[in-house]
């Protein structure tokens, strides 16, 4: 998706209207510091004019030039004082709004679909997210400190100006026009492009140093060292290049800019002069005059450099614009409501579906019934369409056709929230925060008191490495978990389940990472948890699906056999009979 200027526009301003109150209050501090902006060359004209006047009798000149002076002093300081009051009142309230923008970017990422989620870098995600913020902020800021000032300095003193000289006006107009259109084009037609590109190495820098740090266990495994730096060379001298073209732009641009400055000056003083040397203008009006196109120059100067931030800006905001413009994909529908399980029946009627990159189906007419606190097993060969049952059953992607009922509820019409708070599940891999243990227990019941935490963790056997650790359940397990064994992750997501409670329960071959002893310790602790629970058990080890109530062999999409695991054996040339066969120290072949 293509962001333009006009909708990064509009994204800002969506924030900036909530409170109209607000902004009229900083256009108010606006005013009244350019106006004293406004006042200060006047008061130099005046100044230089007294001076003129009583060159030859100073002494009676004084009182009205220490009038000057104070009037000059007081003017300073009241500028000072709009100015930081401007800043004190427009902080006050735009603080809270970047933290909206950047919890809304939040919002959205948390509940884009898994299939935008696997395509995308975690690494660079969040650097979109923490760099649009402050782009959002660098963009508002241009406007408000720099272009509505000089808005309203240019429209003051051109008044000024053609109050006293409409020559002198007049040229000021052109002169401020033509700078101004010669910036935004520069900028729109020669920047923004190179910026853009810029900013999109950024982001690809950001992925590539997320992966390969994120990873590093398995650099190291391999002595990769040196292949993940000259990937890392080759991402990092694409940055360099695109940025020094970037930059290049901007001196070009600075000194066509300075040109135009140049001759803007001598387009004001020219005439002047020539006013001055026909007895039209004093040494007073001069002063003014060059003190208003310092004034302006000042503002001016950096305008183009504004104009630049300002599309610089606007390219890092497209991402977290993209992301408020993006559909879920996967989203609650109208007046979802939610999802209350009774029994835990769980029913596939008709269902369709194939992943977007794929372009035959997984799914094709799938009818399945799955009886209240059933025990199900699914096996089959990879790509047959187990890990794809699951998920369709959690709704993390959108049926083509059919519909998945829970207790005769549609669930593509009940709130995700209540729908996955309802089904538990022990992934194969489990992944941890980098938190607390006792935190990464309690996710699903963050409620759970100490002795309910610890009450589960005994039975998931996993107190007993946990008492054993410095700070037991106050340890921080590392990014995804990585301070435990595998093991050991495995028993705190069992933990994590149990205290959960869920009415339908997921194990995708929880058990896979223990060694045997803990593995009948563990054995007696899932009878416990799936008491009572509609269970599905994605099954590669033989010791998970013995005392199943039915297993469900896919092949293709399809459920090709279907019984228990005495009766399935004896079946000539059957599909699981040879799956159990290839078995080898209680695995199945996948």
């Amino acid at each position: 998706m293509q962001i333009t200027f006009s909708q990064v526009r509009n994204f800002i301003w969506n924030y900036l209207r909530q409170k109209p109150w607000w902004l009229a209050g900083v256009l108010l501090f606006l005013v009244l510091q350019t106006g004293a902006e406004i006042i200060m060359p006047q008061l130099f004209g005046k100044f230089a004019d007294t001076l003129a006047e009583f060159a030859g009798n100073p002494t009676a000149g004084l009182p009205e030039i220490w009038q000057i002076l104070v009037a000059i002093g007081v003017t300073g300081i009241l500028y000072w004082i709009f100015e930081k009051g401007k800043n004190i009142f427009w902080d006050w309230r735009w603080l809270p709004m970047l933290q909206k923008i950047q919890q809304d970017a939040f919002y959205k990422v948390q509940r884009f679909s898994t299939d935008w989620h696997v395509n995308s870098f975690a690494g660079a995600t969040v650097r979109k997210i923490t760099r649009g913020v402050w782009a959002a902020n660098s963009f508002v800021d241009q406007f408000v400190f720099t272009f509505a000032p000089l808005s309203i300095l240019i429209l003051g003193m051109i008044g000024v100006m053609f109050w006293r000289w409409q020559l002198i006006g007049l040229i000021l107009a052109i002169g401020v026009l033509i700078y101004t259109i010669f910036s935004i084009w520069i900028v729109r037609n020669f920047i923004a492009p190179r910026a853009r590109a810029a900013t999109r190495t950024d982001t690809k820098i950001g992925a590539v140093l997320a992966d390969s740090v994120s990873c590093n266990s398995t650099v190291k495994i391999f002595g990769r060292e040196n292949f993940e730096d000259k990937v890392f060379e080759r991402v990092s001298a694409k940055w360099r290049y695109r940025h020094w073209r970037l930059w290049l732009s901007f001196n070009l641009t600075d000194i066509f800019q300075a040109f135009l400055m140049t001759a803007f000056k001598f387009g004001l003083l020219i005439p002047v002069v020539i006013f001055w040397a026909k007895g039209l203008a004093t040494v007073g009006d001069a002063v003014f005059v060059l003190a208003s196109y310092n004034l302006i120059s000042s503002h001016l100067r950096h305008i183009g450099e504004r104009i630049r931030e300002v599309q610089k800006s606007a390219n890092e905001m497209e991402d977290i614009v993209e992301f408020s413009l993006m559909p879920f994909n996967v989203d609650d529908a109208r007046a979802a409501k939610d999802l209350v399980v009774k029994k835990g029946e769980i029913e596939f009627r008709q269902v369709d579906f194939h992943y977007k990159n794929q372009k035959s189906a997984i799914f094709h007419k799938l009818n399945l019934k799955i009886a209240a606190s059933e025990k199900i097993a699914v096996v089959g060969r990879s790509g047959g369409g187990k890990t794809s049952f699951v998920k369709l059953l959690q709704r993390l992607y959108n049926l083509d056709t059919g519909k998945i009922l829970i207790d005769g509820q549609d669930i593509a019409k009940v709130t995700q929230k209540s729908l996955r708070r309802a089904i538990g599940m022990v992934p194969q891999d489990p992944i941890l925060f980098h938190r607390t243990i006792a935190q990464n227990i309690a996710y699903g019941q963050p409620k759970a008191s100490p002795q309910e935490i610890r009450a589960v963790a005994k039975l998931a056997h996993a107190d007993e490495f946990i008492s054993n650790l410095p700070k037991k359940y106050e340890t921080l397990v590392g990014e995804r978990g990585i301070k435990l064994s595998g093991g050991e992750r495995q028993r705190v997501a069992i933990a994590r389940a149990m205290l959960a409670d869920t009415p339908i329960l997921i194990l995708d071959e929880a058990t896979s990472s223990l060694d045997s002893e803990s593995e009948k310790l563990i054995q007696d602790a899932l009878e416990n948890l799936m008491r009572g629970k509609t269970v599905i058990v994605v099954a590669h080890r033989l010791s998970t699906i013995k005392s199943a109530n039915r297993i469900l062999v896919f092949e293709k999409g399809r459920i090709v056999e279907e019984g228990r695991h005495l009766g399935l054996l004896k079946k000539e040339n059957g599909i699981y009979r040879k799956l159990f066969e290839l078995q080898a120290g209680g695995f199945i072949a996948e």
